[in-house]
């Protein structure tokens, strides 16, 4: 049986809540946009790197670097379940999940592509983020919550079908939809300890993203396009 606080927290997890940008959030609600791209000459990264792995420090999910898609997608799936509010505030979690993102090459002009990527992060704010009531909540009780693949995991390779011949064809052919069950567990003070599963399905881009700068990645590595939050159940 789930306790009524484990049910608030999968009620703020599936982000059936109310917009969360008319609260305050220590004073700054921006949203950093992914870091330019390094040098062409850049060399790959090695198998198995990461863009930063000090982040396990903070309680956090290390960003993989890899042109897998599967990889990738369950890698974000979990890492926006895997957080500790005793390690670091809800904006430096909403912050470095702002980081996995990347500009959207379906978008001609630039500043159409950061218009759509603003929207991304404020919807990764307001929906995908847990509030930041329940996080003062669960901050109270010094809660840590990490996550991991519970079932199977889709990958849609295809998703967004573009028409034969279309120019877009080359692009659209690196966007794929990754889709899998996640156990987000909670621990936290006084021997607290709860469980939730939901769905989680992350739009990635492999092939054609913007790197983060210093990190090993390049173009052809994937990246972090959306959250679906209303997949989550």
């Amino acid at each position: 049986m789930i306790s009524a606080a484990g049910a608030t927290v999968l009620v703020s997890v599936v982000g059936l809540v109310g917009a969360l940008l008319s609260q305050p959030d220590e004073g700054n609600q921006s949203q950093p946009a992914p870091a330019a791209t390094p040098s062409s000459t850049q060399e790959p990264a090695e198998p198995g790197s990461v863009v930063d792995a000090s982040v396990a420090e903070l309680g956090w999910s290390p960003e993989p670097i890899t042109t897998d898609a599967r990889a990738y997608g369950v890698a974000a799936a979990i890492a926006g379940s895997t957080y500790d509010t005793t390690l670091a505030t809800r904006n430096q979690f909403r912050d470095n999940l702002a980081t996995w993102h990347t500009l959207d090459p379906r978008y001609d002009l630039d500043a159409d592509q950061q218009d759509a990527l603003d929207g991304k992060l404020d919807e990764l704010n307001r929906r995908v983020v847990v509030p930041v009531s329940t996080w003062d909540t669960q901050a109270a009780s010094n809660i840590a919550v990490t996550a991991a693949v519970d079932g199977d995991v889709l990958v849609d390779y295809d998703h967004l079908s573009p028409q034969p011949g279309s120019l877009d064809v080359l692009i659209a052919d690196g966007y794929h939809l990754v889709t899998t069950d996640i156990l987000a567990t909670y621990t936290g003070r006084d021997d607290v300890s709860y469980e939730e599963r939901y769905t989680v399905s992350v739009q990635v881009n492999c092939g054609s993203s913007t790197p983060a700068a210093d990190s090993g990645q390049v173009p052809a590595d994937c990246k972090l396009i959306r959250f679906f939050p209303e997949t989550r159940k």
